[in-house]
């Protein structure tokens, strides 16, 4: 027992003499990274690669497959593109939101109206993501209506995801009262129209001239000599039948 006790109040004595451990310098401190200044990781590059990458396709099926998918992407991305755009404008400063437009993106200042028409009428439900076409563009044609407009075109089944700018606008013009035509509108119209003409008479002559050996414009001036034109004889009334 006095040999464990002795053996104790060493170890008790060498802690007391053991000296403090040196204090480790401490790491400056590294100032957090907001999320936009984070540089993309490799994974989320490879990510985007595979995404981006062409898959090979052999049939039918896997191609729609494919087409459809990047097809949905390619909505998704500029309805998300409009969604910034219209939390930009509420959160910036006074200013900011103009400059960051016209210096740091990568599109006009018309076409972020567009997105941010698009998403809007999408998150205000008046326009459905299912029904949603393909390029802001087109969409935009589509939320320009009036309500009038609206239903009428869906009622003529335009309101689809593959419905063309030119289908849009079309429409619209067609329901469209024509604007009054001044007299130089008129005369462009006229002139339009005898250019147009004139083409199709030279066309017909050649035709004429190299398949039928005739030359109407000269065969006129002499009495028309050598155009022969057939008519049915019903169609020539008699002078009797004049008279009568």
């Amino acid at each position: 027992m006095a040999n464990v006790k002795s053996f104790m109040k060493k170890v008790a004595e060498q802690g007391k003499a053991a000296p403090a451990p040196a204090a480790q310098p401490s790491a400056p401190a590294v100032p957090a990274r907001t999320a936009a200044a984070v540089a993309p990781s490799k994974a989320d590059r490879r990510a985007s690669d595979i995404s981006d990458a062409i898959v090979p396709c052999h049939t039918r099926q896997e191609f729609a497959q494919e087409i459809r998918y990047h097809w949905n992407r390619s909505r998704k991305e500029f309805l998300s593109i409009g969604r910034y755009l219209n939390r930009a404008k509420e959160i910036l400063p006074h200013g900011e939101f103009e400059a960051m437009i016209e210096s740091d993106m990568p599109f006009s200042v018309e076409t972020a109206f567009r997105f941010r028409a698009v998403a809007e009428a999408v998150d205000t439900g008046r326009l459905s993501l299912d029904v949603l076409p393909g390029a802001e563009s087109v969409a935009y044609q589509i939320v320009t209506m009036t309500p009038d407009e609206l239903e009428r075109a869906k009622a003529q089944g335009l309101i689809r995801p593959d419905v063309t700018r030119r289908q849009l606008i079309d429409f619209k013009r067609s329901l469209r009262p024509p604007k009054d035509v001044t007299p130089n509108d008129r005369r462009r119209q006229l002139l339009a129209e005898y250019a147009r003409l004139r083409a199709r008479l030279a066309e017909v002559r050649d035709e004429l001239r190299r398949d039928h050996g005739i030359d109407p414009e000269h065969d006129y001036g002499r009495g028309r000599t050598g155009v022969t034109i057939d008519v049915e004889a019903e169609d020539v009334g008699t002078g009797a039948d004049d008279g009568a």
